[in-house]
């Protein structure tokens, strides 16, 4: 029997009323209190912009034709599409930095949050700056959290993970959002401790908060940062397998099953949950249906990648490329996603890769 938490239905009173080592300068701004003109009175502010997951939820929100401030610790990306997308406003942000997030939703006028600032560490981070984590994962999350209420915005949305069901057994089938288990990193404490905070400050402060637990997403724009070294296993085969190495990838674990979304399709559904009038729930997965063994992806990058090979080895320490029995994934249950947002459409691995291949192809040649 699994813990029942993200299992609360939202009550009454929660209801809405490049290179990351190049050097860059934040982009020249002309009346710079005078917003970009969107989709009616909202202005959104999303944390960490400059990420993988958030430029993708810049693209997305900007899809929608909503106004967009851009919140990044360190100057942006502008080589990126949505970076440059005439609704988006970068602004400095530092999560870390309580006074000036309140100060820039109070005087901006925010009416909704997206926090997706995060640093995705390695094991070797947790060790060595595990208080780099907290302050951005944990105190960051209370900082925005604090802004939110003070700024009295419509809706903040906290972007958790699927971290929280490391360990559920796959043989059990789809992971419900009520089946998250005692996190065993400092990651998924941080996670689990900001979807707590998220539910006592709807509780306590009439804040309609919502948690998305996302999978594991690949997709554009992802690339190494300060605030994320560790990459989808999508887009380390596919860097290994343009390198044109003299000899195939060897990879350990083939049967080794995950689950994995494509950014886009993720961040359509967490715009959605944020832009949502009334979301029945606190806590929604964002994620596939279904897990898929590592040969399955390997065959999907193989027909997107002329001259991509590969073969197994037994040994992980003579891979290239391993996945270990600790790395399995049980699928994600939907349910409450598609009933929420009927319209939203998850594309399968085949065609996620397919559309990651050719955007890389334009993008990076």
């Amino acid at each position: 029997m699994f813990p029942e938490r993200g299992n609360r239905r939202r009550s009454q009173a929660t209801l809405p009323t490049g290179n990351p080592c190049a050097k860059r300068a934040w982009p020249e701004v002309t009346a710079a209190q005078d917003p970009p003109v969107g989709r009616g009175e909202e202005t959104v502010l999303v944390t960490g912009a400059n990420g993988f997951v958030g430029l993708n939820l810049l693209d997305q929100l900007t899809r929608q034709g909503v106004r967009v401030l851009a919140g990044s610790r360190r100057p942006p990306d502008m080589d990126s599409e949505p970076a440059q997308h005439h609704l988006v406003e970068w602004v400095s942000c530092d999560v870390t930095n309580r006074r000036q997030l309140v100060e820039l939703v109070q005087h901006r006028n925010v009416t909704r949050i997206l926090h997706a600032a995060a640093v995705t560490p390695t094991p070797d981070i947790e060790q060595g700056d595990p208080a780099r984590v907290v302050d951005v994962n944990l105190v960051g999350t209370v900082n925005a959290l604090e802004a939110a209420r003070l700024g009295q915005v419509a809706r903040f949305l906290f972007v958790s993970s699927s971290v929280l069901y490391r360990g559920f057994p796959a043989e059990c089938g789809r992971a419900r959002e009520g089946d998250a288990l005692p996190p065993d990193n400092l990651y998924g404490v941080c996670k689990n401790a900001c979807e707590n905070l998220c539910r006592q400050y709807a509780e306590n402060c009439g804040l309609s908060t919502v948690s998305a637990r996302l999978g594991t997403a690949y997709g554009p724009w992802e690339r190494a940062s300060l605030s994320r070294s560790r990459m989808s296993a999508v887009t380390k085969l596919m860097t290994m397998g343009a390198e044109r190495r003299a000899r195939p990838i060897r990879v350990h674990g083939l049967k080794v099953a995950r689950d994995y979304i494509h950014v886009s399709d993720a961040c359509a559904a967490i715009a959605g949950l944020a832009l949502h009038p009334w979301p029945c729930w606190d806590v929604y997965n964002v994620s596939s249906e279904e897990s898929f063994p590592l040969q399955d992806m390997l065959a999907a990058l193989q027909a997107e990648m002329p001259g991509f090979r590969w073969e197994p080895v037994d040994d992980p320490r003579a891979s290239d490329f391993a996945f270990l029995e600790e790395d399995i994934r049980a699928p994600l249950d939907l349910s409450r996603l598609r009933s929420d947002l009927p319209g939203w459409r998850l594309r399968d691995l085949g065609s996620g890769i397919a559309d990651f291949a050719a955007w890389r192809r334009t993008n990076l040649a």
